[in-house]
């Protein structure tokens, strides 16, 4: 079994090569969003390289730094990786990379902690406005949890079969006072899941 050496250089990019399948597309959104990284920090992550320059992970980041101009790249080199590890290594790196799940609270909370400079490659007006929306949507949904309007009052009234009283000729459609306020609250038994109004 051969021994798996891993070591960093600093390599000409010209020398680079891309895998003829590579799994991950790079469209050009996303180029010119680490294009913004690479403008304000530079290189800050390593490529991933075989011992005859062939990238194993970032490709999109020699695709960037290509287009900025640079010359030479930061690189682990592996040696010693079978053409099947390599094949593994290329497609979990991609595939691990996308099975992560933006904290919207979290990013939210950091949102508010630049207190306007909001000049994050990545974070383009369109997401920061989804983000807002989506917190928005959040806040409002725990704003209105536990709460009910007359409308859903009575569609649950339905449901539970408090209104069917067919049988009773002269019964008069009456509302709990608390509906003609608007709202009434409630809370969900953990037992059975039935809603108990206040």
């Amino acid at each position: 079994m051969k021994k798996i050496k891993k070591e960093r250089k600093d390599l000409d990019i010209a020398l680079l090569v891309t895998p003829e399948y590579n799994t991950r597309i790079h469209p050009e959104k996303q180029i010119n969003e680490i294009r913004r990284a690479l403008q304000k920090w530079g290189q800050y992550k390593n490529v991933v390289v075989d011992e005859k320059n062939m990238v194993l992970a970032g490709n999109g980041l020699v695709d960037a730094m290509r287009a900025e101009g640079f010359k030479t790249i930061e690189a682990l080199v592996i040696t010693g990786l079978s053409k099947n590890e390599k094949t593994k290594l290329m497609m979990a790196d991609n595939k691990t990379a996308g099975l992560g799940i933006d904290n919207l609270n979290n990013i939210e909370h950091l949102i508010n902690e630049l207190a306007g400079d909001f000049d994050i490659p990545g974070f383009d007006d369109e997401v920061l406005a989804s983000i807002n929306a989506a917190s928005e949507e959040i806040s409002q949904a725990l704003d209105d949890y536990g709460k009910a309007t007359v409308e859903n009052i009575r569609e649950i009234d339905a449901h539970s079969g408090a209104n069917e009283k067919a049988d009773e000729p002269d019964t008069e459609e009456t509302e709990c006072p608390a509906a003609d306020e608007g709202e009434r609250k409630n809370i969900t038994c953990p037992q059975c899941g039935i809603a108990i109004w206040l």
